[in-house]
């Protein structure tokens, strides 16, 4: 695999707001990679093009070296702005809804839900 994700001028306006301009860059395998800034800089909004919630005027982005489609964004985890849960659901349920979601299975619930040290949540 070449890059995990890989933005090319990337371009995404608000009417006359230029919120994202021509960004590009390249995530490689096995990188930490995030995006800093101060408030109104473009990360959500770059988040949101790559993630299809927002809709690009302009530029390219793969995931895996492959288009965008609903299989590739499976591989992805991601939560925009604020953490999206059912709060009367526990843990374990809440981890089932987004499995389901995803499209595998239940059995690694617990050993995420243990690296995270929630498991006796």
């Amino acid at each position: 695999m070449k890059n995990v994700l890989q933005i090319s001028n990337l371009f995404k306006n608000y009417g006359r707001i230029k919120a994202v301009q021509d960004l590009s860059l390249a995530v490689a395998p096995g990188t930490v990679f995030g995006l800093l800034g101060p408030n109104g800089s473009g990360k959500t909004t770059t988040l949101g093009v790559i993630l299809d919630v927002v809709k690009k005027n302009s530029g390219e982005y793969t995931w895996f070296d492959e288009p965008p489609t609903r299989h590739a964004r499976k591989k992805i985890g991601a939560i925009l702005e604020s953490p999206a849960f059912y709060p009367y659901l526990s843990a374990v349920e809440n981890l089932k809804v987004v499995a389901k979601i995803k499209g595998i299975g239940y059995h690694r619930i617990d050993t995420v839900l243990e690296a995270t040290g929630l498991l006796d949540r």
